[in-house]
């Protein structure tokens, strides 16, 4: 889900799924990290998305989703 709020847009996506436990969201964000090393993958996704976010005055949040998995959102300034 997309909405604006003031001056930021909030993109929302929220899944039922395991999730990520309170204690390794952080961890999750960080160049390289993964939890899931069953399957191929390098732990950048999530990295480049904190990165773009940053550099165009936003920030990417992980929590619990009422899903009962993750939750992520996305925020950025709103375009004028």
């Amino acid at each position: 889900r997309v909405q604006r709020e003031g001056a930021q847009l909030q993109m929302a996506v929220d899944d039922d799924g395991p999730g990520i436990a309170p204690e390794q969201r952080a961890a999750v964000l960080q160049r390289g990290v993964r939890l899931d090393e069953s399957r191929p993958g390098s732990g950048l996704g999530l990295a480049i998305v904190v990165e773009l976010a940053t550099l165009y005055g936003g920030a990417l949040t992980l929590d619990s989703s009422d899903l009962g998995g993750l939750s992520a959102r996305l925020t950025l300034p709103a375009a004028a």
